[in-house]
């Protein structure tokens, strides 16, 4: 198997694992409505009463972080399919075909290691205090996905073996 079909697979398989993120948060929805919740309304955080101040109460605006998370994941996953069909496409293409092919996966990834770090790490991890909920901290997975997604990108991103027709 060459660094092109490794390339093509990967974007699959993380294209199919957003595609079951989308669908469980679509699908059950109030269980991620109700963690959405807890996190920015920091509840069970145990510095509340100093950080209380930066929690939101309001239930229409958790619907539309929830929202706009799955609207964000789905943006990630249209790119991450479609960046699998195109270098499908171009598998046996001139090196800057398929290069050029890449872009759609590029920016999938790179759009899912800004929504996990950026929005679960930093915005729900530190803003909002996750990581003090003992039941709603969900930093380790973000995390772990984080790097998953970069690590992906990153062999992505790695040169094409020479003479590939």
């Amino acid at each position: 198997m060459t660094n092109r079909h490794l390339k093509i697979l990967f974007s699959g398989i993380v294209s199919f694992y957003i595609s079951l993120v989308i669908f469980n948060n679509i699908a059950d929805y109030a269980s991620n409505f109700q963690f959405v919740e807890m996190v920015v309304g920091m509840e069970d955080t145990f510095s509340l009463s100093h950080n209380g101040w930066r929690s939101i109460k309001q239930p229409f605006l958790h619907h539309a972080l929830l929202i706009f998370i799955i609207l964000w994941e789905t943006l990630v996953g249209i790119c991450l399919w479609f960046g699998t069909y195109q270098m499908f496409r171009h598998q046996y293409s001139t090196p800057n075909a398929f290069r050029a092919s890449k872009i759609w996966t590029t920016n999938g990834l790179a759009l899912g290691i800004v929504l996990w770090f950026l929005v679960f790490l930093s915005v729900a991890g530190e803003w909002f205090l996750m990581w003090q909920s003992k039941t709603w901290n969900a930093q380790v997975n973000a995390f772990l996905l984080t790097i998953c997604f970069l690590l992906f990108l990153l062999f992505h991103q790695s040169e094409e073996e020479t003479g590939f027709k």
